[in-house]
């Protein structure tokens, strides 16, 4: 063989393995190296068992048969259900049952699930290598759970600011933060966000639509925020910066677009449009913390209404917006949807779940507790609901619902 054709074949494997790396950069670390994916159903252990509930083990067999993987958890848990009801103690069954539910959930990065159905699975019947898949996934959360004790209470703050509810006509005023140097945009990178800010925006018309909230219509507006001396290092901005640099950053890239400020910015985007809702985005190409700023209430008032006083909230903010700084990879597209749509929740008045010390296990695939692996598994729970104005009651949670 000669030296030119093995030359070509080391850059070929060499290029693979970057691809490999690359793909798996975001993916949690829980896999262990032997699988646990039960494949096949196991043997009733006794032959008395199966002919005293043959309903219970003919759905048992029919569980590997069904491709959906929501209608899998679904049947799983009515056998599960069954089995406790009827003092069903198969180990071997149980222990199946059990591992299908927790590597779905794991598939999906639904890790708090996970971690339950694994132990569960445990308690049937003990397996090694489920105990290493029980220890990752502990690490796991360990690391992604870091700023859960930073609240005791959730705060929401309905009908402030130019995103007031998340219905009607909801104007996203996208804007592409483009200094030429750090941070920039070509026509590709551009258009395939806006592919992604489609796909969000579906996801959002398909979750409202399970709080019959049906009359969502987005009005998307693009606009290039460039040539601007004040934004030659978009770096010095980030989460962690002071509120002040943030808000010079802000009102910088607002006068690059013509306005005095964003909430002056996003008021006559409103006016142009005829929208009733505004939400203003502000993308820099960059791999950094993305956050939003939303509006609270300003003041309050007190009203009479039908004879009894009553403490009425009011917001005269204009100035929130979400900061995005994810950059357009083609292995972080996930992390893009999860971003744009976790983010603009926060300004229709969502707050975040991940910080809060009783939420670990309460909403944890709502789009403001855990990140789904793929946004069509997050969910909207009724507190995010409650927030965004899709739901007229607060849930009943762990922990004190505020609105401020």
């Amino acid at each position: 063989m000669s030296a030119k054709v093995l030359s070509n074949l080391f850059w070929l494997f060499a290029f693979l393995c970057f691809l490999l790396i690359v793909q798996s950069g975001d993916e949690p670390q829980t896999k262990t190296s032997i699988s646990i994916e039960q494949q096949t159903p196991v043997k009733p252990q006794e032959q008395q068992d199966s002919e005293q509930f043959p309903d219970f083990y003919n759905a048992y067999q029919d569980v590997f048969n069904i491709n959906n993987d929501d209608e899998k958890l679904q049947a799983i848990a009515q056998l599960l259900s069954i089995a406790e009801e009827n003092n069903i103690d198969d180990a071997g069954v149980l222990q199946s049952l059990n591992l299908l539910a927790a590597d779905i959930h794991e598939s999906r990065w639904h890790m708090v699930y996970a971690l339950k159905f694994f132990k569960a699975s445990q308690r049937h019947r003990f397996d090694k290598r489920v105990e290493h898949k029980i220890d990752a996934i502990t690490s796991y959360l360990s690391k992604v759970e870091a700023e859960r004790g930073l609240n005791s209470e959730y705060i929401a703050t309905k009908d402030t600011g130019p995103a007031k509810s998340f219905r009607g006509k909801v104007l996203v005023a996208y804007v592409f933060i483009d200094d030429g140097i750090k941070t920039r945009w070509s026509n590709k990178t551009r258009q395939r966000t806006q592919m992604v800010m489609q796909r969000v925006q579906q996801w959002q018309k398909e979750r409202a639509a399970e709080y019959q909230v049906n009359d969502i219509e987005f009005i998307n507006k693009t606009f290039i925020a460039s040539r601007n001396p004040m934004l030659t290092s978009p770096k010095a901005v980030s989460f962690s910066s002071s509120h002040q640099e943030i808000t010079d950053y802000v009102e910088y890239v607002a006068n690059s677009l013509g306005a005095k400020s964003i909430g002056d910015f996003i008021t006559e985007q409103l006016e142009e449009s005829g929208a009733e809702q505004g939400v203003v985005v502000l993308h820099s190409n960059l791999n950094q913390r993305s956050f939003a700023s939303r509006c609270g209430y300003t003041h309050r008032q007190n009203v009479f209404r039908n004879g009894r006083l009553e403490t009425k909230l009011i917001s005269k903010c204009k100035d929130e917006y979400v900061m995005l700084m994810e950059q357009v990879e083609r292995n972080r597209w996930d992390k893009m949807h999860y971003a744009q749509a976790h983010e603009m929740m926060h300004v229709f008045g969502a707050a975040d779940l991940y910080n809060i010390n009783s939420a670990s296990d309460y909403a944890v695939t709502d789009i403001m507790n855990f990140q789904s692996k793929n946004l069509i598994h997050s969910k909207v729970e009724p507190i995010t609901a409650f927030a965004i104005g899709w739901q007229k009651q607060p849930p009943k949670a762990p922990f004190e619902i505020l609105e401020r």
